[in-house]
């Protein structure tokens, strides 16, 4: 083992030794996720396209169904969970029932943006032109509403309007039939007509234009939130880019090292092939997960977030890191000259980072591409990022996507070890 240390030892530091090495790992990195940071936060980039919204409607009635709908239609970037739940499991629930209980821990640990509850009797309330509170638990700031909560408060302010509409034609129908004298019609009747009166009274203030229009402008002054949020996509997406660009660039050391017989003289000493190889790995793996640490601590000056579970980002990090070293190793053997290697480090850097979304979010490319992306192990962890620091998951939540790299990891390292060449 002490072997192998010294093997890691030395060639971290040939690798430090040279400025070149360090430009590529603290300047530019720093640089770019310093700037794009800043450019998210500005233009409000940095989070996800889509808002996961829990919604339980314990109601279940048509007046419940109607306030879905519209608020679906006031805000088409919010995704009801479990209602508007897709194949992929957007909502995250794992295909397990969304219980108030389990929906409240969920909200009250960011891994949704809020959970709305429509309580029992809500059509009957309305109906009988009563007050009736619709349930909201979100960790944003009541006195600063989102999103969410501007759509929820522009829908029920339709819905009472549209309550209010039937209650006084109730009580206008029942006071004429009073005075006049008039029959009375049978409550099926007069339930028919004032139901009407309300769908149409929701349907105008639905179809009018709003009174007041929000738009969002460009602030001279900075916001904290803001380019925390910009950096909560620039650190993880500069990170995984320059890792790719570090641990790859490892092609053209290996090449190097056999055509001065530095491995040839390795395998010299009382090593085994497993030891030696182990080291090479071991070395490049180091850097990667150097490479990572250094843009995330730059993103954590800059207020970036890091969810909940440090330890699930720590091996989201590390299964990223070890598919990158295997799939080093796996192409190293072909490298016919380092100019072909850098060549190769550059084309496959620029193309699986914006593929995989670590230059922008996936949610605001098109599904096709989204799909496509996942082809880029990129993207798996991006998706793992987003999950703990957008969402606030845990180890649970990001299992399939360190899974999905771990096994292209030991397929890439299998074919990699079996036609590693040594001289």
């Amino acid at each position: 083992m002490r072997s192998v240390l010294t093997i890691i030892y030395n060639d971290l530091s040939i690798f430090f030794s040279h400025r070149g090495n360090l430009v590529g790992l603290l300047v530019i990195p720093v640089l770019l996720t310093l700037v794009i940071g800043w450019s998210l936060g500005r233009i409000g980039g940095g989070g996800p396209a889509r808002l996961r919204v829990d919604l339980i409607d314990l109601d279940q009635s048509d007046m419940s169904a109607q306030l879905i709908e519209a608020l679906r239609a006031a805000n088409d970037a919010l995704v009801l969970c479990p209602l508007d739940n897709d194949a992929d499991d957007y909502c995250r629930l794992d295909d397990q029932p969304l219980h108030l209980d389990h929906a409240v821990e969920r909200a009250r640990s960011g891994r949704t943006s809020a959970l709305v509850v429509i309580p029992a009797g809500y059509a009957a309330a309305l109906e009988a032109f009563q007050t009736v509170t619709i349930e909201y638990y979100s960790r944003s700031d009541p006195m600063q509403p989102g999103p969410v909560l501007q759509s929820l408060n522009a829908v029920l302010q339709r819905a009472s309007s549209a309550s209010m509409t039937r209650g006084v034609s109730a009580a206008l129908l029942e006071n004429l039939i009073t005075a006049v004298p008039l029959p009375a019609p049978d409550k099926e009747t007069s339930d028919s007509f004032l139901n009407t009166l309300y769908d149409r009274a929701l349907q105008l203030s639905t179809e009018q234009p709003p009174a007041v229009l929000f738009r969002a402008a460009d602030a001279d002054d900075e916001s904290e939130g803001g380019i925390g949020n910009g950096f909560n996509q620039s650190a993880p997406g500069m990170g995984t880019l320059y890792v790719m660009f570090t641990v790859l660039g490892g092609m053209a050391v290996l090449l190097r090292e056999r055509r001065q017989w530095t491995l040839q003289r390795l395998m010299a000493l009382p090593l085994s092939r497993a030891q030696i190889l182990g080291a090479k790995i071991g070395v490049y793996f180091t850097l990667g997960m150097i490479q990572y640490f250094i843009v995330f601590a730059v993103g954590a000056a800059a207020g970036m977030e890091f969810g909940s579970n440090p330890p699930a980002l720590l091996a989201v990090m590390a299964a990223f890191v070890l598919c990158i070293t295997a799939l080093t190793f796996a192409l190293a053997p072909w490298i016919k000259s380092e100019g072909q290697a850098r060549g190769l480090v550059t084309l496959l850097s620029l193309s699986l980072a914006p593929l995989g979304g670590a230059w922008w979010p996936l949610e605001i490319v098109p599904e096709f591409m989204q799909t496509i992306g996942h082809l880029s192990p990129v993207a798996w962890a991006m998706d793992g990022f987003q999950d703990l620091i957008w969402y606030g998951g845990g180890f649970g939540d990001v299992t399939p996507e360190i899974g999905v790299l771990l096994a292209a990891a030991a397929a890439l390292f299998v074919f990699g070890i079996r036609s590693f060449k040594y001289e």
